[in-house]
């Protein structure tokens, strides 16, 4: 019996804080496309750093045609014939077409590279990219881009190739092409893949296997047909929420508060809208790349290139800046709070005070240190900061308290709108109950409140209202008991099973899911490629 072209046995990876993998088991076949399919954070990209060398499992081990690597390096994975087609293709723009496809070959395997090299040229072809070798890659379009990365992959002697997420970027009708070429090449040629992918229609069309992460552990293996979207969808999702509950739902006649329309960036398809009552948290639910901390930015105009018009209290307000946003009292708590909310070497006083602006002047034009000591700690003693010895420097806190540090700077100037981007990125399980108790008291206050987060449980939990984006268009709106993880989940993948509701709750404001967007149920073949519109 031959062997198995590769088998993964029982591999697990932690980080500090974080069990990235448990007991992960899997193999493949000469041939074979097998989808590692799972939500944001399920452990897929840890994996792929594992299978091509640049990560080294706690325990487990990778066997490939029946040789059990033990010392298994980078090297030793390309020696080995395995290939890792990133999400961002790994290309240098100054370079041709030609010598990008040779990167990273030895001097000799360059010499008898001609074959290989005509070989991808007509793949890329095939997937319905041509292109001339002697092209200058910049100029290349980030499709094109994508094409060029997986033809690389599956030259020069390669024996397993692992794509990720291969066609972002691409319009609708090149997916079918691509998924096309991509199966002709591995049952063709006998090259075992890896195909990563939260496209569910692309996953049913080019899988033959599927196994399923969820949290780190394997949670389903199947022929791909002896199961369907819905099922992988369920399996990956398949979780107890966190355990909290909003002590303030807004009220269904509260007036809205904020509204921003027109809201668009450099990359986007089309402008979006968005109305947020007093006292409504909105969550933004989608993928990672699904434009959503672009459309928050957007909002307070902080990239080049951004659109929006604001109004608050039903009065409008210039946006130019994210200054002018501070002004009229938005506030945005980002993603990296480290990079873009603190200043770490600095104390969590100094921290605190950021937004206030000679509120805390003392002689002339100088900040009283006194003032500012006396500010934080009135704040840290409402967010419950521990330490409470807002003398310490920001890095000296915990994420949760850094993250109290953030939004107490907001507080303290007053802001009625609050943007939250991945809030409790980075926290541990009782620093997030926290903060969503602080989202919670923010909205029962009358502020307006949009969510975005990756953890859908979380949003589940703290959303009155939630919008999903996918190619950076809003396409579901979910209120009441169509806020859960499989309608939620299956809209961002393109797989919804029923229309965009909002008729569970008459008084919301008009969601931005222009009727031309809404899923159909029976967009799930080739030619419903939804998310790979657009880029974001």
């Amino acid at each position: 019996m031959a062997e198995h072209l590769l088998v993964v046995r029982d591999i697990a990876k932690s980080f500090p804080g974080v069990r990235a993998l448990d007991g992960v088991s899997f193999t493949l076949e000469r041939g074979e496309i097998r989808t590692l399919a799972g939500e944001n954070g399920a452990g897929k990209s840890t994996l792929l750093g594992i299978l091509g060398g640049a990560l080294r499992p706690d325990r487990g081990s990778i066997t490939i045609d029946g040789v059990r690597r033990m010392e298994y390096t980078s090297r030793r994975a390309l020696a080995e014939g395995v290939r890792i087609a990133q999400q961002e293709p790994a290309i240098v723009p100054q370079l041709s077409v030609e010598q990008n496809l040779l990167l990273g070959l030895t001097r000799q395997q360059r010499k008898a590279s001609a074959d290989d090299i005509d070989r991808a040229l007509k793949d890329v072809a095939q997937m319905g990219f041509p292109m001339d070798a002697r092209t200058p890659v910049s100029r290349l379009s980030p499709a094109q881009r994508h094409a060029l990365t997986i033809a690389r992959a599956f030259a020069f002697g390669a024996k397993i190739v692992a794509l990720d997420e291969p066609t972002t970027s691409m319009l609708e009708h090149n997916v079918a092409e691509v998924l096309s070429r991509v199966r002709e090449i591995a049952h063709g040629r006998g090259v075992g893949v890896i195909y990563v992918s939260h496209k569910m229609p692309e996953v049913m069309s080019v899988s033959d296997t599927v196994v399923v992460l969820r949290d780190g552990k394997p949670a389903f293996d199947r022929p791909i047909t002896e199961t369907s979207s819905d099922d992988i969808v369920r399996r990956m999702v398949g979780r107890e929420l966190l355990s909290f509950e909003r002590q303030h739902p807004v009220d269904p006649a509260a007036p809205v508060h904020f509204e921003a329309s027109g809201v668009s960036h450099a990359t986007s398809s089309a402008p979006l809208s968005i109305s947020v009552r007093k006292g409504e948290v909105v969550g933004i639910a989608g993928l990672v790349g699904s434009g959503r901390t672009e459309f928050l930015r957007s909002i307070i105009r902080a990239d080049e290139g951004s659109r929006s018009s604001v109004s608050i209290a039903g009065k409008p307000v210039k946006i130019r800046s994210p200054r002018d946003s501070r002004t009229a009292g938005i506030a945005f708590i980002p993603e990296d709070r480290k990079a873009q909310g603190l200043v770490l070497q600095t104390p969590a006083y100094a921290n605190v005070a950021l937004t206030a602006d000679g509120q805390l002047n003392g002689f002339g034009p100088f900040i009283s240190k006194k003032k500012q000591i006396a500010m934080a700690e009135a704040m840290g003693k409402r967010m419950s900061l521990r330490p409470a010895n807002v003398s310490l420097n920001a890095r000296q806190f915990s994420g949760g308290n850094q993250q109290k540090l953030v939004i107490a700077k907001w507080i303290w100037l007053g802001a009625t709108v609050y943007l939250f981007d991945e809030p409790t990125k980075g926290v541990d399980v009782g620093g997030k109950v926290e903060i969503y108790e602080l989202i919670d008291q923010l909205a029962s206050e009358g502020n307006a409140v949009i969510v975005v987060s990756s953890d859908l449980p979380e949003i589940i939990s703290i959303s009155d209202r939630v919008l999903v984006m996918r190619a950076g268009e809003f396409v579901s709106e979910h209120t009441g008991a169509d806020i859960n993880e499989h309608s939620i989940v299956a809209n961002a993948m393109g797989v919804s099973s029923e229309s965009p509701q909002s008729s569970q709750n008459d008084a919301a404001p008009a969601a931005s899911v222009p009727s031309s967007d809404r899923i159909d149920p029976a967009d799930t073949g080739a030619d419903a490629f939804g998310a790979a519109k657009g880029t974001s």
